[in-house]
């Protein structure tokens, strides 16, 4: 029996950013793989639980990582499907400008990105709209400007929207 192990689009993880990817161009008709590590969370009473979520780390990976001295860390990552977003807490920051420039604090200088908040802008908006973000646009003073505006949802049967700060 011949496969075809031809894919358009290989993506690497099945959260946040590989998730988007795939929904993104799903309607293009490419052929598309999502490759991920772990399997899927188990349904169980633990996954409500605070404790045994973040201050147990039960569905973290227990492997050890190393810095670039050798001294061993933990990753307080997790391996399934949903990857980490599986057990975020539905906060995403929104960007301002100035996040994109160089940055001096304490332990150094961090480079401006090679890529302005502009070029970027338009996705983080379509990004809102994709996540169902609740919140009036614009009463935040210090929040950047948009290209186009956003329509708010509030529901109270909506699903658990993302919250951007």
């Amino acid at each position: 029996m011949a496969t075809n192990n031809h894919y358009d689009v290989i993506i690497i993880g099945s959260g946040a950013g590989g998730g988007t990817l795939a929904h993104k161009l799903a309607p293009t008709g490419k052929k598309i793989l999502i490759l991920e590590r772990g399997g899927y969370v188990p349904r169980e009473k633990d996954n409500w639980s605070p404790r045994a979520v973040n201050l147990e780390g039960k569905y973290q990976t227990k492997e050890i990582w190393h810095d670039k001295d050798g001294k061993e860390l933990h990753p307080h990552t997790a391996y399934y499907v949903g990857g980490n977003t599986k057990f975020y807490g539905a906060a995403l920051f929104r960007l301002r400008k100035d996040d994109f420039g160089e940055i001096h604090h304490h332990g150094g200088v961090s480079p401006a990105w090679p890529l302005s908040y502009e070029d970027m802008e338009p996705y983080y908006t379509e990004a809102e709209r994709l996540y169902h973000v609740h919140g009036n646009q614009g009463e935040d003073p210090t929040e950047p400007k948009k290209a186009a505006p956003i329509l708010i949802r509030r529901s109270a049967t909506s699903a658990h929207p993302a919250t951007f700060g």
